[in-house]
């Protein structure tokens, strides 16, 4: 099987890479920067560098691939950027995909697109709040481009399928919020935090499962799927920081409503991936204290790399 990967010169698509030609997939790739000597080294793999608003480009690297998973985006708030090159790229690379027959396209969203959590826990049938969203430009960019693909699929036949997730972590795992974090205690400076505000993290191992699932489902297309593999605090993940660097700065936490810091970090984004076990099969490949040891140590190499 032939699988494009959009947007695979990113961490999650480096990731899919790794795992998808272990599995014995031929990977195409799409990207705008070039091909890095890791993905060159790759055997079977053929390289397209370019912009998804190439329209020949496109439908080049998409001819001859049997499923093509979209990571790409620019994540920029200006919606000129959004509409003007994220929606019209995406719009032709589905375009590409009906004209070649793709057997499945998944679109890799976000839970940004929930905007605000009022339920817990967050489930698909949650409503998108847009414009409460911490970015709403992004939510609303993302919201847009899960709707595009939508009518491609109603109206085009193509077998789409939206797979939200809230931040995903391998070896490593970045972020300026967490940064910060392990800045403020190298500093020896308290860590203030929203007690209970937190959110569901996916390994990327479990992230390629639940994609290689919706590739071999039949009851996929169409759907939207939330994926994690565990839960974490603020807190918790303070705890460890401490833990990781032999300081023990103060963990103050403040009531919600008196947080004043950045609203990120005042959220509780509990994913729930219900649907996805019940349709799909996906189940984390390990126990919940088993993903929070891959976690600590994704942590650690995070503390590693800011030392350097």
């Amino acid at each position: 099987m032939k699988v494009l990967i959009v947007g695979g010169a990113g961490d999650v698509g480096k990731h899919l890479i790794k795992d998808f030609t272990q599995q014995g997939y031929a990977i195409r790739i799409l990207d705008l920067a070039p091909p890095s000597p890791e993905a060159e080294a790759i055997p079977g793999t053929t390289y397209f560098q370019g912009n998804l608003i190439d329209k020949a480009l496109v439908q080049n690297a998409v001819s001859g691939s049997h499923v093509v998973i979209n990571l790409a985006w620019s994540f920029s708030d200006d919606p000129q950027t959004i509409f003007g090159t994220d929606i019209t790229g995406t719009a032709i690379l589905l375009d590409a995909a009906v004209t070649s027959g793709i057997r499945s396209f998944i679109y890799a969203s976000s839970a940004v697109v929930y905007g605000r959590a009022i339920h817990h826990p967050v489930t698909e049938e949650h409503p998108c709040l847009i414009e409460d969203a911490r970015k709403p430009f992004y939510a609303l960019g993302k919201y847009a481009a899960e709707k595009l693909c939508f009518l491609y699929f109603k109206n085009r036949g193509l077998p789409i399928t939206i797979l939200r997730f809230w931040w995903a972590f391998g070896k490593s795992i970045g972020g300026r919020h967490l940064r910060d974090l392990i800045k403020a205690s190298a500093e020896h400076r308290p860590l203030a935090m929203v007690r209970g505000a937190g959110g569901a993290f996916v390994t990327m191992n479990d992230l390629a499962s639940a994609v290689r699932l919706i590739m071999d489902s039949a009851v996929a297309a169409g759907q939207t799927y939330n994926v994690g593999s565990l839960f974490l605090t603020w807190e918790e993940i303070g705890r460890m920081i401490n833990e990781l660097t032999n300081l023990s700065s103060t963990i103050q936490l403040v009531p919600s409503e008196q947080w004043r810091g950045p609203a990120f970090l005042n959220e509780v984004w509990d994913l729930s991936w219900d649907k996805t076990a019940d349709a799909l099969g996906y189940r984390p490949q390990h126990s919940d204290q088993e993903a929070r040891i891959q976690f600590k140590e994704a942590l650690k190499n995070c503390i590693i790399q800011l030392k350097q």
